[in-house]
């Protein structure tokens, strides 16, 4: 017998404050019935005078709007809350702590009801930080020019993974500076992964079909796969999505499938009310599943304790969200090869399609609304609304409009200009089954957008949150390219920006000579571990010029899936082995075989730099690259020790959630990892400083392009200039 569903909570997902900016305040809700939501937003300290006995006090903001349905049970709202006041006032004030209520109303029966009445502002599902005042509501700041720049970051959150579920030391972070905004948090940014829709635990499986079924009112089939989705049992899936929708994932017996499927695992990540009240009986289960079930299950119950204090989180910080690929399926477009595959099946459009369409629902709808028009909400809200009684071609148009999108990438409301990035569907891809360029020239245009709207000046700071990591870990990136010679792109994620230089070389050069930041934070996830890079880059104009950039690389992962065996070989093996190296600088040079920014093909040799920061290049080699031409690019890198352990570590592998600080002529990255057995957070924490001038990096960078002009010189006429 299958897990035991529950009644539907009226509110099924949060409220969730999502883009926060002085002209309008975003909030985002599932529901299981058709609502009016309106928000309201309060000064702080006028709550607290009402507490002392004062006036009611009067809203600075407010929106209402009426929910989408998306299924029988299922509406979304994103409500947008703008200020009160004069033309000239229309702000929301900066570097003060605001408040929020959100008010319901029935559209059935007319009832109204706010947080307070549905029971979120006390007891186990409540939203809300104490405090030394009586006020209870959900609070936020926009930061202005008086604070320095926090935000957390994080990604990789499954379910039944493994160790702490670190959303909770974001929720002691946010508790621990509630009214100093000096150190509260203004922005979470979760940069994928937080749904895996392949690698679903065995006891949540069948529960997450009926919850599907019951939120849409109707069982969706599946093109290709002559079952229904009722009918798979616990692990079965893995043939089917490979034999029929061409998908690649190791760990896909219980791959998502339909619609309802990707929705209810949301409803799941986020909210404990939607839970089963107890899991499928064990003894139902095939005995070769039943070791793996039970430990599954073990993990699912740590999480499910957790979830309001994520909730929680959720409520009180402006949040940012852009996909990788478990939110669809692993290796989602990883080669042209898979694409085409892919979109190719029935099944395999289908099933993307349903990814996509909850990912704008649950994530990307409250990353920036002006993104999606009222034609693009309304041709998903008017498909999902035939439940399931469409025509092919109806189908057909659904699937297209998610798969040629291409504007998921978006700007957030951040100083200094902030751009997150999609980088799963708009690559570039040089080969059939090679390593993709992960950013396309689309993508690039979305930077220079971004710049146009906010007034950008060239030389300004930029921030770019990326899935992948810029600057990884170059010892075990080159270990990867090396093995996925043998074993194939698929089997190792072969999908880093090292794996394709030609797509890095493209990308930096498009900063340098497009926007020409002094200094650029890239800001990651993905690779379930956590360090932070310095780096400076340079790209030759001519024998004499060239562009130059200072680059801080900040990674942040996993939430929450880890491993023993995984903390062993990253920290201890791999972080350990670079640390013996007696070289604290990587340096790398490169000449490209064509024009930048013109899709080139880009070969690098390798070099390493010792103490004294000589480049180690065979002098016979550099004498012959010298006469040809000087490099096109050199770049040097150099991974900072975290702080927090007796040998301070260079790669954190535990649960972790990046804390970031950037104030001044300094960048703060702190990572919180939650302890299993103590509960309590440890912090590890890399200090990067901003100079106004040049660090050493920048000046090695700037040294070895001159050396190379003199050499060239010297190679040509005899002797150096």
């Amino acid at each position: 017998m299958s897990a035991e569903l529950r009644s539907l909570p009226l509110i099924l997902l949060g409220p969730i404050l999502r883009r926060a900016e002085e002209k309008q305040v975003c909030i985002w809700l599932a529901c299981s019935k058709p609502l009016t939501i309106k928000a309201q937003i309060f000064l702080f300290d006028d709550l607290k005078a009402v507490d002392l006995g004062e006036n009611q006090a009067k809203p600075v903001g407010s929106g209402i709007t009426k929910s989408l349905r998306l299924g029988q049970h299922l509406y979304v709202a994103l409500v947008i809350a703008r200020p009160i006041g004069s033309a000239s006032e229309k702000r929301f004030p900066t570097d003060e702590l605001l408040a929020y209520d959100i008010e319901v109303v029935d559209d059935d029966s007319g009832k109204i009801m706010t947080l307070k009445d549905l029971g979120l502002l006390s007891g186990k599902n409540s939203i809300v930080y104490a405090n030394r005042s009586v006020v209870s509501l959900p609070t936020f700041f926009l930061r202005g020019k008086n604070t320095p720049l926090n935000f957390l970051h994080g990604s990789c959150r499954k379910l039944h993974g493994k160790g702490e579920d670190c959303l909770v030391a974001a929720n002691e972070a946010i508790s621990s500076s509630f009214s100093d905004l000096k150190k509260r948090p203004s922005a979470l940014f979760l940069t994928g992964d937080q749904i895996y829709a392949d690698d679903v635990a065995g006891p949540l499986s069948q529960y997450l079909t009926q919850l599907g079924i019951k939120l849409l009112g109707w069982e969706e089939k599946i093109n290709g796969i002559k079952k229904r989705v009722t009918e798979t049992q616990i692990e079965e899936r893995q043939s089917l999505v490979k034999k029929y929708a061409g998908f690649t994932s190791p760990d896909a017996g219980n791959h998502l499938l339909s619609f309802g499927e990707f929705s209810a695992m949301y409803l799941l990540a986020w909210n404990a009310e939607n839970w089963p009240a107890r899991f499928q009986d064990i003894a139902t289960v095939p005995k070769e599943y039943q070791k793996k079930y039970n430990e599954q299950i073990r993990q699912l119950e740590k999480t499910r304790k957790d979830l309001p204090a994520v909730r929680r989180v959720l409520a009180n910080i402006p949040t940012y969200m852009i996909f990788d690929d478990h939110e669809i399926t692993d290796d989602w477009n990883i080669t042209r090869e898979w694409l085409e595959n892919v979109k190719g099946s029935k099944c395999g459009k289908q099933v993307v399609a349903n990814g996509l369409a909850a990912y704008w629902a649950f994530q990307g709808w409250g990353n920036d609304p002006a993104l999606y028009n009222n034609d693009f909400i309304s041709k998903i809200a008017g498909f999902l609304g035939k439940n399931g009684e469409v025509t092919e071609t109806e189908r057909t148009d659904f699937e297209n409009l998610l798969w040629n999108f291409d504007n998921w990438t978006f700007r957030a409301p951040i100083t200094p200009l902030t751009v997150v990035m999609d980088c799963r569907t708009q690559r570039h891809y040089d080969s059939l089954d090679g390593a993709p360029q992960l950013l396309s020239s689309k993508s690039f245009h979305s930077i220079l957008q971004a710049a146009k709207e906010t007034n950008y000046q060239k030389g300004d700071p930029i921030i770019i949150v990326l899935p992948t990591p810029v600057f990884g870990f170059l010892l075990l990136e080159a270990l990867q390219k090396a093995a996925a010679k043998m074993t194939g792109v698929y089997k190792l994620d072969l999908e880093t920006w090292f794996a394709n230089e030609s797509g890095l070389v493209n990308f930096l050069s498009f900063l340098m000579q497009s926007l020409g930041p002094r200094h650029c934070i890239f800001l990651s996830g993905d690779v379930h571990y956590g360090f932070t890079i310095s780096a400076a880059f340079a790209l030759l104009q001519n024998e004499h010029e060239y562009l130059h950039m200072s680059i801080t690389q900040l990674n942040s992962s996993a939430l929450k899936t880890t491993s023993l065996v995984k903390i062993a070989f990253i920290s201890e093996i791999m972080g350990r082995i670079r640390q013996l190296f007696p070289w604290k600088q990587v340096v790398r040079i490169g000449w490209t075989n064509g024009l930048i920014n013109n899709r080139l093909s880009s070969k690098s040799l390798r070099v390493k730099s010792r103490p004294t920061l000589h480049l180690h290049v065979q002098p016979r080699n550099r004498k012959r690259l010298a006469a040809q031409r000087p490099p096109d690019w050199i770049e040097a890198r150099s991974i900072v020790k975290a702080s927090g352990s007796i040998i301070p570590p260079l790669l954190i592998s535990d649960n972790n959630i990046g804390l970031v600080t950037i104030d001044r002529d300094k960048i703060i990255h702190r990572f919180l990892v939650r302890k299993e057995i103590t509960k309590d957070t440890k912090i590890h924490q890399t200090v990067v400083k901003i100079d106004h001038g040049r660090n050493e990096l920048d000046e090695l960078v700037s040294a070895k392009m001159h050396e190379f002009a003199r050499e060239r010189s010297a190679t040509l006429y005899g002797s150096a200039t």
